[in-house]
This record gives structure tokens, C-alpha cells and sequence, in this order.
């Protein structure tokens, strides 16, 4: 794959996780009594990524790194906007 395809299609699954979180805190508009659930989330998103980075590298894709890169963006930026929910959406 070319350089820019593979950019292209990492920015593309990124923004695609970003409005299924936003989805989901749209739908389920945790309280503060929810806030664990974000130590099982995270693993379980960091988890799915570097599982399917695996298994991309392992069949010689180059696509396998950008979800290496992914597994750590998501994680990173779901735990953000799970503070951000608390700190000034949730009453």
C-alpha cells in the first residue's frame, strides 16, 4: 500500500472509533456512579486493536502498525473524552 492510502484509511478508522464513542455517550450518558467501567473499556479497546495488529502482521500487511499506533490513539483519546464527559456534560 501506498503511503497516503495507509494514511487515509488510519485516519479514517480513528475518526470512525471517535463517533462510536461518541455514539455511546450520546446513548448511554453514564452517571457518575459508572465512571469504573472505564478500566475494563480501555483494556478491552486496547486489546481489540492490538489483536487485529497482530493478526495483520503476521499476514505481512503494512496495515498491522497503524493499528499498533491505533490501539494506543483510541485508548488514549476514549479516556479523555471519558473525562471530559464527567468533568462538563454529566449533571
Amino acid at each position: 500500500m501506498r503511503y497516503k492510502s495507509i494514511m487515509k484509511l488510519g485516519l479514517g478508522l480513528l475518526l470512525l472509533q471517535f463517533a462510536g464513542m461518541v455514539l455511546y455517550f450520546y446513548l448511554a450518558q453514564p452517571e457518575g456512579e459508572a465512571a469504573l467501567p472505564v478500566f475494563t473499556v480501555v483494556p478491552i479497546l486496547l486489546g481489540a486493536n492490538l489483536l487485529l495488529g497482530l493478526l495483520f502482521y503476521f499476514y505481512k500487511r503494512p496495515i498491522g502498525l497503524l493499528f499498533f499506533g491505533n490501539a494506543v490513539l483510541s485508548s488514549l483519546l476514549f479516556f479523555a473524552v471519558w473525562i471530559m464527559w464527567f468533568t462538563y456534560w454529566a449533571g
